[in-house]
């Protein structure tokens, strides 16, 4: 009886010894950590400094002229920051971008123009013209430009709203930028021809 007992007290204390040795689940640690600027930044915008003091600069040259960005996309948050024509942040925006298999490309955009629903303007075929419900209600759209020599050329990649607020904060898209459809109604009047947007 006595040695029964024994050897159970020693079974458990070697099974209880071997817990410090278990770690959490590394998805979980992964997940909190990735997921955890869509609680600071909200789809509807912030203008929390604690927040803006972490907007990368919006300095460019373009063609040898010094520029501000109007708008800078960090892909690592899903987070758009907005600046005035000072190059000072403003306000961070929760968005969607590309999935990993249509990621959005990094890189120097120009604003060409802003369309707005149901995108009769918008070019037959294109699939804004066949879908305009899930552009949202504007569309910025874009061009890429090259910094060194000033040459645009065709993206196919926009910032505009969308019929799934729930993709917000996600790798979803097939590499435009998603936003809140008040959020991109609001944008679409601050920005205008030729303001630049870089994509990192």
């Amino acid at each position: 009886m006595k040695i029964q007992n024994y050897v159970k007290i020693i079974s458990t204390t070697i099974a209880l010894s071997a817990l410090p040795l278990l770690k959490p689940p590394v998805y979980a640690q992964t997940r909190d950590k990735a997921d955890s600027f869509e609680y600071s930044v909200p789809p509807k915008g912030t203008s929390n400094d604690e927040i803006l003091k972490n907007a990368p600069d919006s300095e460019i040259i373009i063609n040898g002229e010094k520029k501000n960005a109007a708008i800078v996309v960090d892909l690592n948050t899903n987070t758009l920051y907005k600046y005035n024509r000072d190059g000072k942040a403003e306000k961070a925006y929760l968005i969607a971008s590309g999935k990993p298999r249509t990621p959005t490309d990094k890189g120097v955009r120009i604003v060409t123009h802003i369309e707005s629903y149901p995108y009769t303007k918008a070019p037959a075929g294109t699939r804004r013209r066949r879908k305009p419900n899930d552009y949202g209600p504007k569309i910025i759209c874009l061009n890429k430009i090259d910094p060194e020599t000033g040459n645009q050329s065709s993206t196919g990649e926009f910032i505009h709203g969308t019929n799934n607020p729930a993709s917000i904060g996600k790798y979803v898209s097939l590499g435009c930028m998603r936003m809140d459809n008040e959020v991109i109604k609001e944008l679409a009047k601050e920005v205008k021809r030729g303001d630049i947007v870089i994509i990192k």
